[in-house]
């Protein structure tokens, strides 16, 4: 869609200068009349080819976790101090690197002066922003506390971006071990079984069975490599069309919940993030019952995602948060009397932020020792293979020996 650069002025002759996303100039026009201002110019901003090539770049690029963060928290400062919402728009838009991030904030600003909310502007871009964060947004919006809303979704974004770090972090090491045996397992299958081969070829003595494995897959890897990347390519599209069903997504979530370590860390976290998420939405002034409804759409295991749907179903029957919990299995038994307490305290929020830190410190207990906790496991394998690559090269040898002593 083209992108026009406008000036009018306002009802008291005061002149605004401006960016607008529209079909046409006189779509523009008719925008800004709409908004009581008066034209003066507007002009079609001119597409070089360079700026086709980047715009063509730009539609593949992401806009990353840390800007965003940024981002709200310029914007929580800002409205803070008192600045209006376009202009503090405007003040982060200068701000900005990235052309696509900017480009979302020159469309949001420019449905804000359509007529839009700032909450129903963030809905038009769900890939960016969570139905969590519209509908913070848009009680922040009415209770006149925008500034304060954002500042907790900065927290919360900030909390979830940290927790992605430290798992990264910790498993960077397994994974370079596990990349580096995969290259020098293919590089002995590639080059050097087959020299082997042809020595072992000029002895007229069976090979052992590890040999022959290893001398096969060479075969099928030069002959049949493609069939290979064909069969990757057809298993990740089988794998993406299941967890695309309701059952196959179900069974997926919950073996990834019942994998030692990987399943409780996976678990904590999710728990982490859906009991601070609601402190943070209780606490913006949205009721329980909308809260659940909420958060339920933003966890991304379906087994947990089923356990805040009957939580959410016994508070609507007028029951508690702490009775449909302790029967889920999900929630630890002190988790669930810290909300029974809660509860009956009045402190509902405060006690869930204690849940959520209390998921968060085991949690981070089990990241910080993730790394010595798989180090077994990648010794394990790496044993193995080397067994099996030293039996498949030795054992020929041994035997061409004894061949060679009995003729």
């Amino acid at each position: 869609m083209p992108v026009f650069n406008y000036k009018a002025k306002d009802k008291y002759g005061v002149a605004l200068q401006g960016v607008m996303e529209a079909v046409s100039s006189s779509a523009v026009a008719g925008r800004l009349t709409e908004m009581g201002y008066t034209p003066v110019y507007i002009l079609e901003q001119e597409v070089s080819g360079l700026t086709k090539l980047e715009d063509f770049f730009v539609r593949f690029s992401s806009i990353k976790m840390e800007d965003l963060i940024v981002f709200i928290r310029q914007l929580s400062s800002i409205i803070g101090a008192g600045v209006p919402l376009l202009e503090s728009l405007e003040a982060v838009y200068d701000q900005v690197t990235g052309t696509k991030f900017k480009n979302l904030i020159m469309k949001i600003r420019t449905d804000i002066e359509a007529g839009s909310s700032f909450s129903e502007a963030l809905s038009r871009e769900p890939k960016v922003f969570t139905p969590v964060f519209i509908s913070m947004i848009r009680v922040g919006e009415r209770a006149g506390i925008l500034s304060e809303v954002l500042d907790r979704l900065a927290n919360l974004l900030e909390r979830d971006f940290e927790n992605a770090q430290k798992i990264k972090s910790a498993t960077r090491y397994p994974l370079i071990v596990l990349i580096a045996l995969s290259i020098a397992f293919l590089i002995v299958i590639t080059f050097v079984i087959p020299q082997f081969a042809t020595l072992y070829a000029a002895f007229k003595t069976e090979l052992p069975l590890p040999t022959r494995i290893l001398i096969g897959l060479n075969i099928v890897l030069r002959r049949f490599w493609f069939v290979f990347i064909l069969m990757i390519g057809g298993i990740y599209y089988l794998i993406r069309k299941v967890l695309e069903t309701e059952r196959g997504k179900l069974t997926w979530d919950r073996l990834s919940l019942s994998i030692p370590v990987i399943g409780t860390l996976v678990s904590k976290l999710m728990l982490a993030r859906f009991c601070r998420m609601l402190a943070a939405m209780l606490k913006s002034g949205i009721p329980v019952v909308e809260a659940l409804h909420i958060t339920k759409q933003t966890v991304e295991n379906v087994v947990i995602s089923r356990v805040i749907t009957n939580i959410e179903e016994e508070v609507t029957r007028g029951g508690s948060l702490s009775e449909p919990m302790r029967g889920s299995k999900v929630f630890p038994p002190i988790a669930v009397q810290m909300v029974a307490i809660g509860e009956r305290a009045g402190a509902l929020e405060s006690m869930l932020n204690k849940v959520a830190d209390y998921f968060d410190r085991d949690a981070d207990y089990m990241i910080k020792n993730l790394t010595p906790l798989l180090e077994p496991m990648l010794i394990l394998v790496l044993g193995v293979l080397v067994l099996f690559l030293a039996l498949g090269v030795m054992l020929p040898m041994w035997d061409i020996v004894k061949f060679a002593k009995g003729t």
